[in-house]
């Protein structure tokens, strides 16, 4: 009897176990998918999947050829930054809710991985790892394209086209604009803080954007041109229309804080902090129950 009650509750054990393991194991293996440029040499593809490493181990992988990326950018990047060839290569993981998305790059020459995150971000992306990556020196513009579509296939999600033109468009004015002021974390930090004041109060018209593109360049010490303000203006507008909320934006951050930190003037860091403090304080006390 007590021989049977000890198999019994050694059997309950096991089982518990076993349906601990399954959760984490399936908690711990989320979805990696490569994508590869067409125009990559053989030699080339194995050093991509090299440098991805884990995440290229058991993942799906996808050539992306010239035709996507021009489908993606045509309009919304100059010729010269799209090129002729697909070479950009990308991993993407799909990681736990609250992980955020977080971005690296290899041989990347003019995108950052804040414009990447921030920019990821507007296309609706959620929660993953994103590793750029090219065997020699590219400006990561055409990489976008297989970005979202490794992410799409990897969470089974779909972005509307029009979603992903304006997420490409916003990294391309990001891009323009950090080359102008001299400063690319800045110009990420200022689309950052105005999509969000954007996005939270549901300003939609030019009138009502414009002087929050003013506003929140001049807090940052941004000088701009009457043409920058225009076109940040214009981009803001086309961002307005998207299913997007302040709450979920604030996940891109982890992607760039050390970035702007390396990059940006003294004080400016330590200014972006308190920023974005009183932002998630903002998001919490709309998200708080009321009492009576």
């Amino acid at each position: 009897m007590a021989a049977n009650k000890m198999t019994h509750r050694q059997l309950l054990g096991i089982g518990v176990a076993v349906l601990l393991w399954s959760s984490t194991a399936h908690a711990q293996s989320p979805g990696s998918v490569v994508t590869l440029g067409a125009n990559l040499t053989p030699s080339q593809r194995q050093e991509m999947l090299r440098d991805f490493g884990a995440a290229s181990a058991h993942a799906q992988v996808i050539t992306i050829n010239h035709q996507d990326e021009e489908r993606l950018l045509s309009g919304v990047a100059p010729q010269s930054q799209i090129g002729t060839r697909s070479i950009s290569s990308s991993a993407v993981t799909i990681e736990p809710s609250g992980y955020g998305i977080q971005v690296t790059t290899h041989d990347i020459t003019w995108v950052t991985p804040a414009m990447y995150a921030n920019a990821l971000a507007t296309a609706g992306v959620k929660n993953a790892k994103v590793v750029a990556d090219a065997p020699f020196p590219v400006s990561g513009t055409a990489a976008l394209a297989g970005i979202l579509t490794a992410y799409q296939t990897a969470s089974g999600t779909s972005i509307p086209l029009g979603q992903q033109r304006t997420a490409a468009q916003e990294m391309m004015v990001t891009g323009n604009l950090g080359d102008q002021i001299g400063n690319k974390a800045a110009a990420s930090t200022l689309m950052m803080r105005v999509k969000n004041t954007v996005i939270q109060n549901h300003l939609t018209s030019p009138a009502a954007i414009r002087p929050v593109v003013v506003n929140e360049a001049n807090k940052l010490s941004i000088t701009l041109t009457q043409n920058q303000i225009t076109t940040i203006t214009n981009l803001m507008v086309s961002i307005s229309r998207l299913s997007l909320n302040a709450a979920t934006l604030t996940t891109q951050l982890k992607g760039w804080e050390r970035e702007a930190a390396a990059i940006a003037p003294p004080g400016f860091f330590q200014q972006l902090l308190r920023w974005l403090q009183q932002i998630w304080h903002s998001i919490i006390g709309m998200i708080r129950p009321h009492t009576s």
